[in-house]
């Protein structure tokens, strides 16, 4: 066995794979939770309400499906769900109208079906409870809910700011030593230097220090060294793709659509690299949103301003959608409401969603507030026509371009018209030329049977795509079903004598090299093979298979089949020409001879204007740039209520507006023109900026210290968690936006403290007191990322592409599954050196290291990942290429630098994998284990394989997966 590690493990990794057991439960029934509004609740309302609900007309069989109790209990048929078992769930048979037929109006599509499948057999998370089942609204008190925390304004004076902002980093420590003080808690110190390396690394570039900056560093780890390393990291180029990955993550960034009809989003990494530049320029957070709402709709100060803001409206694009809904009007509601929700909790922290079908049962959100911003969206265009029948398209916009490659594409366009004209009339002569010769055949005893007269045998395709052709048109097999088709052309010669029989096709490559074609007549079957990729050698495309010697009446068969092929099949015509025998009369060919030579002629000219067009067509100047991007509609209407969410059950229309618990009673926007979205902007950072920037805020300090100071970090409403450190939060919010809402300087301010510094050390007093570290007395320990991990092993072997932005799905056709899969290899073997950010997203078809090591939900908002430690995660590792190669290759190059089995390489090892030296107890257990591997073998492929089976062992240890 190639690595025996399988069977005979190191102590310390068996003890880690029953340690990765454990699963963070309360991370995964949030996205329970989120898959249940998104894809359940609606479904429920639209569809159930109204006959199993108490704001129904009636609760029929006594089955109640507006709360988790009422699906448990059932009605008078038993429970309709089992958790867990969709086979064996009442509702789930319902739907699929094996038994009952619910809804009785209708069967649902298939896919919204599946979605209560995977629902139910993911436990049915609900958090309705029968207290909460919709009702009557009884108002909001609206003077209450502006006095909750998050609606608050900032808790600061202008004088504290001013303080603050002189002297950031000591103000967040002051913050966080005054409760543990009170607490009597004493903090842990900071983190060995070179821990603390390793963490800064990964937390502000997502990649590991090189072990020159680690032993600089060691050996000056002073607060200035610190903070010089500090700003070289922030300056990076790496730190726009690390944070610009957060921002993605909430962003629900996608290279294609998912859902039904998973197309490609081939313009969505525009948006993508507009993100990762914004980071990198330190873009202020308020008009980066501005410009994701609204960027279309502000001025620019060039044409290069003007692209960056079309780009980025993408955000409001790339949501996931059900394009092929058969009703269109249902379909624009629905993305307008993925807009609503992703709007609300990406900026707002607040679930907008859940005010859709009736005013929200915990925050002060109306449904008059949510279809007052749905009228904003409404004349927002995302949708344009269809791609297909049914199939909905979604909307493309030019960007700006010079005036010379605008001019340019004018000219190239002009040449293509005319030569493609010069090529129509040339096909023409052609055609007509070939008639007249064929006429001329016909009176000399020749026998033309076009594709049209064949019997036909499975499913061929009429084509017209390359020409020359006999007749209106060529047919070929459309590379499908092989073996099983046949064009079989049948005629009775009733002269005899000798034929000679020509089989017609089009070549071209991409044509099947071996295509039998049977020649049958009586009991006598002779099969030739035709290279269809190879140019015919006669008049017309024409291949001579044989000269045959044929009895009067003669019954002939010529047979082309797919059998045996794997390319395209193509048939265009068989000719029976018959040869004069000697003993006729000579017949008078001049005029014939006259026609065949103008034929060839006009074909040779048709094959000089195809050449031509054809290096036209390959010298095209670029095309003018799209983006996925929105734009308003030229008519822009306020919306009315949907009862229950119905959009053919429309209430009063309200005016477009937003959120009364900022704005006060009236919310409405004065709208100018257009749809509002500018509008909106202006108010999402004026007068709700408070909780926009705690929200933004408190994810920073999320993705740095492990957990938000809001552990809720999507949710700020009422049933969200209330802040561990209130007044650190709002002072942080203050000082973010005094300083133009700068990421760089917040991060900075962090990350320069002692909190972000402190070692994760147990102390038992403290763990009793705060045993899950909400005070912060000690470091935080987190896992390395899905895109850490894998970009780590590509920088290990050395083989990381340092190149940035552009599309990698370019080579995808229009859905991710409908792909020549050989050049979809090669090109993926081209992008697999560059960083993770920059590989292709695609809805249901992530790769297997993202799924097993949390990579956010791209169907979704996820401010934070969730946080798994499952078995299946280090066996991932065991068994993966990707790893063997990197493990095989650190060995390689330990080997050509220090020697074959020489432990002078460990501490470049060491430094490479965990950031540190190896200490002597580490040289002590890899030592004991290349004695029990190895003995006293000294083969040096055997100790080469023994290397490789401890560094991968060391490549799944928890100290290389996780950061102190």
């Amino acid at each position: 066995m190639r690595y025996p590690l399988f069977s005979r493990r190191p102590h310390w990794i068996c003890l880690a794979l029953m340690l990765l057991a454990h699963t963070n439960a309360a991370r995964a029934e949030q996205a329970e939770v989120e898959f249940f509004e998104k894809k359940i609740r609606p479904v429920l309302v639209e569809h159930c309400y109204k006959c199993h609900a108490a704001s129904g007309e009636a609760i029929k069989g006594g089955l109640q499906l507006d709360h988790r109790d009422g699906l448990l209990q059932g009605g008078d048929s038993g429970p309709a769900i089992e958790p867990g078992k969709p086979d064996k769930s009442l509702l789930i048979a319902s739907l699929k109208y094996d038994s009952y037929e619910m809804p009785p109006a209708g069967k649902l599509p298939d896919h919204i079906i599946r979605d209560f499948e995977t629902w139910i057999a993911n436990g049915a998370v609900d958090p309705r409870k029968l207290d909460s089942a919709p009702r009557k609204s009884q108002g909001i008190d609206w003077e209450a809910a502006r006095q909750f925390w998050a609606f608050r304004p900032l808790a600061t004076t202008p004088e504290q700011r001013q303080e603050h902002a002189a002297a950031p980093t000591e103000m967040i420590d002051f913050q966080v030593r005054r409760p543990l003080a009170a607490q009597g808690i004493t903090p842990n110190p900071a983190a060995k230097p070179e821990k603390r390396l390793r963490r800064l690394y990964y937390d502000l570039i997502g990649l590991p220090p090189s072990e020159e900056a680690i032993l600089e560093f060691v050996n000056d780890p002073s607060p200035a060294r610190w903070e010089a390393t500090v700003d070289q990291l922030l300056a990076r180029p790496e730190f726009g793709e690390r944070w610009g990955r957060h921002w993605l993550d909430v962003a629900r960034y996608a290279d294609s659509n998912g859902g039904d009809f998973n197309a490609t989003y081939h313009n969505a990494w525009r948006y993508r690299d507009y993100v990762i530049q914004a980071y990198n320029q330190d873009m202020p957070i308020h008009q980066f949103f501005t410009e994701q709402i609204a960027g279309d709709l502000l001025p620019a100060r060039n044409d290069e301003d003007r692209r960056d803001k079309i780009v980025a409206t993408g955000f409001l694009m790339i949501g996931p959608k059900m394009l092929s809904e058969r009703d269109k009007e249902k379909l624009k509601y629905d993305v307008i409401d993925e807009q609503i929700d992703s709007f609300g909790k990406v900026f707002l922290g607040l679930s907008l969603g859940c005010a859709r079908c009736h005013d929200h049962k915990f925050d002060p959100v109306p449904t008059s507030d949510y279809y007052a911003m749905a009228g904003i969206f409404q004349g927002t265009q995302v949708l344009n026509g269809e791609m297909q029948q049914y199939v909905s398209d979604w909307l493309r916009r030019d960007l700006p371009t010079t005036p010379e490659h605008l001019q340019s594409l004018q000219q190239h366009q002009q040449q293509l018209v005319e030569l493609q004209g010069t090529v129509k009339n040339s096909e023409k002569q052609v055609q007509q030329l070939e008639q007249q010769v064929q006429l001329l055949r016909q009176g000399r005893n020749a026998l033309v049977l076009d594709n049209e007269q064949a019997r036909l045998v499975g499913e061929w395709k009429a084509s017209t795509f390359t020409s020359p052709f006999v007749g209106t048109n060529y047919i070929h097999d459309n590379k499908q079903n092989k073996g099983e088709k046949q064009a079989i052309f049948s005629t009775t010669l009733k002269q005899p004598g000798k034929y000679q029989v020509l089989f017609a096709y089009v070549p071209s490559s991409g044509r099947d090299t071996r295509v039998p074609v049977h020649v049958v007549q009586g009991d006598q079957r002779k099969t030739y093979f035709i290279d269809q990729t190879k140019k015919p050698d006669l008049l017309g495309n024409y291949v001579l298979l044989e000269e045959f010697e044929f009895p009067a009446n003669a019954e002939v068969q010529v047979i082309v089949s797919t059998e045996g092929t794997t390319d395209y099949v193509i048939v265009d015509a068989v000719q029976f020409l018959r040869v004069p025998s000697a003993t006729e009369p000579p017949l008078d060919d001049a005029e014939l001879r006259l026609a065949e030579n103008n034929w060839e002629l006009a074909r040779k000219q048709l094959e000089e204007h195809q050449q031509s067009l054809k290096k036209l067509q390959s010298q095209s100047p670029p095309p003018v740039p799209q983006a996925i991007a929105v734009q308003d509609l030229e008519e822009c209407v306020d919306c009315p209520i949907m009862i229950r969410g119905e959009h053919t059950n429309p209430g009063a229309t309200v005016p477009r507006g937003s959120l009364k618990i900022f704005s006060g009673e009236q919310a409405s926007l004065d709208i100018l023109q257009g749809s509002g979205r500018r509008e909106l902007a202006d108010w999402l950072v004026t007068e709700a900026s408070p909780l926009v920037s705690r929200v933004y805020v408190n994810r920073i300090w999320m993705h740095l210290l492990g957990e938000g100071l809001v552990t809720s970090v999507d949710n700020f409403g009422m049933q969200g968690i209330p802040p561990t450190h209130p007044e650190l939060l709002d002072a942080l919010s203050a000082y973010f936006m005094d300083t133009n809402w700068s990421t760089k300087k917040l991060v900075r301010a962090i990350v320069l403290g002692e909190v972000y510094q402190r070692g994760k050390q147990h102390q038992p007093e403290a763990y009793e007191i705060d045993p899950e570290n909400r005070l912060l007395w000690r470091g935080h320990r987190r896992p390395l990322s899905a895109e850490e991990i894998r970009d780590t092993f590509v920088l290990l072997q050395r083989k990381l592409d340092e190149s940035r932005g552009g599309s990698t799905v370019s080579h995808f056709g229009r859905l991710v599954v409908d792909n020549n899969n050989q050049a979809n290899s090669q090109l993926a073997q081209e992008y697999a050196a560059r960083r993770a950010v920059y590989q292709p997203v695609l809805r249901n078809q992530l790769t297997g290291i993202a799924v097993l090591f949390d990579f956010a939900n791209p169907e979704m908002v996820v401010g934070k990942r969730p946080a798994t430690n499952v078995p299946s995660q280090a066996l991932f590792l065991l068994n993966h290429p990707q790893v063997r190669d990197t493990s095989r290759d650190l060995v390689d190059r330990l080997f050509a630098e220090h020697g074959a089995g020489s432990f002078s390489g460990l501490p470049s090892l060491y430094l490479s994998l965990f950031g540190r030296l190896p200490e002597q107890r580490d040289e002590e257990l890899l030592q004991g284990y290349l004695t029990q591997r190895l003995g006293e073998d000294v083969d040096p492929a055997r100790v080469h394989d023994v290397w490789c089976e401890m560094v991968q062992a060391l490549l799944i240890s928890t100290e290389f997966r996780y950061l102190d």
